[in-house]
């Protein structure tokens, strides 16, 4: 009797469709990930708001509530297919299906600004972007314990 109800759940799970987790998804993106331009957009957990590729190719930011776009990338290349975090750089790149940048976020001249000259952390690699609840788009690193997570590039739109 066991070894019947073991090969029925082997069958059934040979049924199950398997897809590799390399779409984003939620209102986050890791260097795992895509986000594709024809797929459900990033949106922050109160659901106020969206990261989402326009028709012609532009990545924005919207106010879900209020209908503005707060931010975006202003490209308009139909060729543009996704988005995705590099994982040598740790930059954001847009792309197009053959990995042609058309857009790259500058980690090192968003840090100068916001920390300051001479203040800015040792490693700009980004790891893990997210769309947060105040509006600001957001690419932290991750990875080093002892500091704990901080940005390496924002879209400064928080509180919009």
């Amino acid at each position: 009797m066991k070894k019947i109800i073991l090969l029925i759940f082997a069958v059934f799970m040979l049924q199950l469709p398997i897809a590799p987790a390399t779409f984003a998804a939620g209102e986050r993106l890791t260097t795992s990930e895509t986000m594709y331009n024809n797929a459900i957009p990033l949106v922050s957990n109160n659901i106020t708001y969206s990261l989402q590729f326009s028709a012609a190719g532009d990545l924005q930011l919207w106010n879900n509530r209020t209908r503005t776009m707060l931010w975006n990338t202003k490209t308009s290349d139909l060729r543009i297919s996704q988005l995705r975090i590099d994982q040598y750089s740790g930059k954001l790149k847009l792309m197009d299906a053959y990995n042609t940048p058309y857009w790259t976020s500058d980690n090192s001249a968003w840090a100068n600004a916001w920390y300051g000259q001479g203040n800015v952390p040792v490693n700009l690699v980004g790891d893990l972007l997210i769309v947060q609840n105040d509006g600001n788009l957001v690419l932290y690193n991750t990875k080093n314990v002892g500091i704990g997570w901080y940005p390496v590039w924002a879209s400064n739109t928080g509180g919009q």
